[in-house]
């Protein structure tokens, strides 16, 4: 393939040859040379990969109640369904319809499914943010490819690996046009600007004011749970209010939540999750903005606020 030339008189880089110098992979995969059958194999289990991963994690926001990121997955899943018929068609147009995606599957980068398994247990995985990692993911399938093509026994090959590729960056552009939807669907009216946080006296303060608002939701989440039958997890939001805490004025004048009793007490563990990620992601921005003092309290903060995330989490899976 002739690379065209820019109006510079510079050679202009192709998609596959820039995705070669700029991979999003980790690591480069451990594969020296790439033959048809194994180029066949790896393809088929990537979209087989995508749609148990889409599967699996529409089920899981179902079952957290949310409903709106459920739909998103869904639809990933019905479009990953008709990818994996596309590469049954080509797999038998190359000579090679028989091979089996589970003999590949232990060659997918680890990269290709590492950012689902970090926000699976997340209460702030929109459908915004679903369709954002999917767009993500297509784009390392993408560089992996590359890497293939890089690595093809011969043109053939190589052309094949490269259309593999450009159908990763079609696919991406349809996750980019749907997460375009949810961010302006999801978009809120403008918040006032965050506090900056620049000594250990602000966050200390801002700590307090989050720690009050978490106290806050997990009190009035604490009779709903009992009322469902879940007394340890009520037992469990209650032993994390800090000591000395009191509703303020607004909330004790507030009319107690009462509850029929049939809530799903995962769906309230996901609302308890809520204002601890947000206090996380507080956190983080103050980390990744400071340095000595500053940055050691608001990390030890930050241990604290992921250990509650993880023993609600955990509740949710032993309820």
């Amino acid at each position: 393939m002739a690379l065209a030339q820019n109006t510079a008189g510079q050679r202009r880089v192709s998609p596959m040859e820039y995705a070669r110098r700029r991979s999003l992979l980790r690591d480069d995969p451990d594969i020296d040379v790439v033959d048809m059958p194994t180029l066949v194999g790896i393809a088929k289990a990537i979209e087989d990969e995508a749609v148990r991963r889409y599967r699996f994690l529409a089920e899981l926001m179902e079952s957290r109640g949310e409903t709106s990121t459920a739909a998103a997955f869904r639809v990933m899943l019905e479009e990953e369904q008709s990818h994996v018929q596309a590469v049954d068609r080509w797999a038998a147009s190359v000579g090679e319809p028989d091979i089996s995606a589970e003999d590949f599957e232990w060659q997918l980068p680890a990269d290709l499914s590492t950012s689902w398994d970090k926000v699976a247990g997340s209460a702030l995985l929109t459908p915004y943010r679903a369709f954002a990692l999917a767009v993500e993911n297509e784009e390392r399938a993408f560089s992996f490819y590359a890497y293939l093509a890089a690595h093809a026994e011969n043109e053939e090959i190589r052309a094949e690996a490269e259309k593999l590729g450009g159908e990763e960056l079609r696919h991406a552009a349809l996750l980019r046009k749907w997460r375009r939807r949810a961010y302006h669907r999801e978009r809120r009216p403008a918040r006032s600007e965050p506090v900056e946080i620049d000594s250990i006296e602000g966050l200390r303060d801002a700590l307090a004011q989050k720690d009050a608002e978490i106290a806050a939701v997990h009190r009035a989440l604490v009779p709903r749970l009992r009322a469902a039958g879940d007394h340890a997890s009520a037992e469990l939001l209650e032993r994390a209010i800090p000591a000395g805490t009191v509703p303020s004025p607004a909330e004790a004048s507030r009319p107690t939540a009462t509850s029929s009793g049939t809530e799903d007490p995962r769906h309230l563990l996901v609302d308890a999750q809520k204002p601890l990620e947000s206090l996380a992601d507080m956190l983080e921005t103050v980390m990744a903005n400071s340095d000595g003092e500053l940055f050691e309290e608001a990390a030890a903060a930050m241990g604290r606020v992921v250990e509650r995330i993880s023993q609600i989490s955990l509740q949710m899976r032993h309820p």
